[in-house]
């Protein structure tokens, strides 16, 4: 008797948890997964807020998705940063981080329904004072691409620095704007095309650990033929304004025949 009743005990066991599981797998307001979006920068101001490449305050945000990898709101979301050293601190609910101490890297995550996102980093850094145009402001290249010529990047660098002591800025978010012409579409590889590291197409940059970013413009045997100038203007914001030196203007006067 004892044995048939232990037996109905675990086929009981064995039906509720098949049941739950089938119940997570079915309800839409039942969440399954958890997403940390990227932070809007990679790095917070020692003493600020974390913001994004425009200067706006920008919390953490999380994704809560169900069986079908819908997203569902109004589930309740819980955020850490998992830092002994008290660098940065995050505000469990609001995702609100600041930087407290400088630091090159800190993990954060985010927990919601007994599910963990998976981390993701934030530095803290120095303030960018100034801003500093490493190529030339103005130049006029002419492009013939027979014969073989490989691809060619025309870098548009700059560098952000922290005064007094000219301490390089790292992982700080600067943006390039195509002025001229416009509107100008830089996803098209056919054009003459603003990419990172000679690869990527893109508009937004991070400083490396010179506090140096790694933008040009980039001409391939498959460039459509071009006869004009590319105005770029490159920014950073900070909070109190921009970095002395910021916007740098980059003109090219570019003919691809």
């Amino acid at each position: 008797m004892r044995r048939f009743l232990r037996a109905a005990g675990i086929a009981f066991l064995i039906a509720a948890v098949a049941a739950a599981c089938n119940e997570v797998g079915t309800n839409p307001n039942t969440p399954v997964a958890i997403q940390l979006d990227a932070p809007a920068s990679p790095s917070v101001l020692l003493g600020d807020t974390l913001r994004d490449s425009l200067g706006r305050a920008a919390p953490l945000h999380v994704t809560v998705f169900n069986f079908k990898n819908d997203s569902i709101a109004g589930i309740p979301v819980s955020f850490l940063a998992v830092d002994s050293t008290a660098s940065v601190s995050v505000d469990p609910a609001l995702g609100v981080v600041v930087g407290h101490k400088l630091v090159s890297n800190v993990l954060v995550v985010a927990t919601a329904a007994g599910l963990q996102s998976i981390p993701d980093t934030i530095a803290v850094v120095d303030t960018p004072s100034v801003m500093i145009a490493e190529d030339s402001a103005r130049d006029s290249v002419d492009f013939g691409f027979a014969g073989g010529l490989r691809d060619t990047v025309l870098t548009l660098r700059v560098r952000l620095l922290h005064l007094t002591d000219s301490v390089a800025v790292p992982r700080y978010a600067v943006r390039y704007t195509i002025l001229h012409p416009a509107p100008y579409d830089n996803t098209d590889s056919t054009n003459v095309q603003l990419v990172k590291n000679g690869t990527v197409a893109q508009l937004v940059d991070t400083t490396d650990a010179t506090g140096s970013t790694n933008l040009g413009l980039k001409l391939t045997p498959f460039t459509h033929p071009f006869n004009d100038s590319l105005v770029v203007q490159v920014s950073a914001t900070a909070p109190g304004g921009l970095p002395a030196g910021s916007p740098v203007t980059y003109v090219r006067r570019i003919n691809v025949h």
